[in-house]
């Protein structure tokens, strides 16, 4: 009997273990642009951030923010699907900070951030706009917890490590002493 228990609770755990979970998946930034950490000549016209799951227009907000921290744009963004689109003025020659906050499909706020630089000052810049930059993956810190993957494989590892535990002290209790 306590084999078949022993085997029930494996299965289980190896089941909850490889069961995919995309209800537990988080919105996650794909790609900006500027990209994080560009150096531009120009001023861009424009912030754009790009998500892998659809953003709601309610909950989306950008900042941008110059190095001493005051804000340098105060319309909300334009949100399309998974993009959304923050408009800006000239901006001088200095860091910035891009700062997003939004709501995944689940709930779950999603914030992170990028920077870029300008290195001309926004009178020298163009009138042809801003400058051409791909949007490219940008690598997004989680809010510091565990996935529920990881957490569901250290539970299963503990339930099957406690199974072979009592499976093993059960046959050592029948054995006969020598």
């Amino acid at each position: 009997m306590t084999r078949w228990w022993v085997a029930a609770v494996m299965f289980g755990a190896l089941t909850a273990l490889l069961a995919p979970a995309p209800a537990w998946a988080h919105n996650e930034l794909r790609g900006s642009n500027p990209t994080d950490g560009a150096r531009l000549s120009q001023s861009p016209t424009r912030i754009v951030v790009d998500f892998a799951e659809r953003l709601d227009p309610k909950y989306t907000r950008i900042s941008v923010s110059d190095a001493a921290e005051d804000a340098v744009v105060a319309d909300p963004p334009t949100v399309t699907g998974t993009r959304a689109v923050q408009p800006l003025g000239a901006l001088a020659a200095g860091a910035y900070t891009v700062a997003f906050r939004v709501v995944s499909v689940d709930g779950h706020p999603v914030q992170g951030s990028v920077t870029f630089s300008v290195t001309a000052s926004a009178a020298a810049t163009s009138a042809s706009g801003s400058p051409t930059v791909s949007i490219a993956a940008v690598p997004q810190s989680d809010d510091g917890a565990l996935g529920p993957v990881v957490v569901s494989g250290l539970a299963a590892v503990a339930v099957v490590l406690v199974a072979g535990f009592l499976l093993l002290r059960r046959r050592r209790d029948r054995m006969p002493p020598s």
